[in-house]
């Protein structure tokens, strides 16, 4: 086999195990793992919008509000007309959602505290460069693939 394809495999293959995990892990908390992250981004920051999610996660908006209306739904965050702007809605833990957090965020927050730990920061910032550019990279190839 080909070096080149047999190097993109293997790199293609890890995040897959790693997006593996993190779902694992996710789901031993009974949530996806877009739902856990966008509770923890709730969690961590006083107001958040929708389009605040969309842009921290490079998701579809229907995929983050798919995500959103299923945590409220399940009753762990509420949506409330922001005041300065009326069109706009900000999304708050509710206090089951806030006791959501503390049974199965907080873990997993201490955990991605200690995965940190044991990367280091030039390490974390290294894979979060290569990871962005193998994105660009896929993103560029992938619309030559369409034509």
């Amino acid at each position: 086999m080909d070096e080149k394809l047999k190097a993109m495999i293997n790199i293609f293959s890890l995040l897959r195990k790693a997006n593996g995990l993190n779902r694992e892990r996710a789901n031993f908390y009974s949530l996806n793992d877009l739902e856990s992250m966008i509770l923890i981004h709730i969690g961590m920051n006083e107001k958040v919008k929708q389009k605040t999610l969309v842009n921290k996660f490079k998701s579809p908006k229907q995929t983050i509000n798919s995500a959103i209306m299923n945590l409220k739904d399940k009753g762990y965050i509420d949506l409330r007309t922001d005041e300065d702007d009326k069109r706009a809605k900000n999304l708050y833990l509710t206090p089951e959602g806030e006791l959501r957090r503390r049974e199965a965020l907080v873990p997993i927050e201490e955990a991605n505290r200690a995965m940190y730990e044991d990367l280091g920061e030039e390490n974390v910032r290294e894979i979060t460069k290569y990871l962005n550019l193998l994105l660009d990279s896929i993103s560029n190839n992938f619309m030559k693939e369409d034509r």
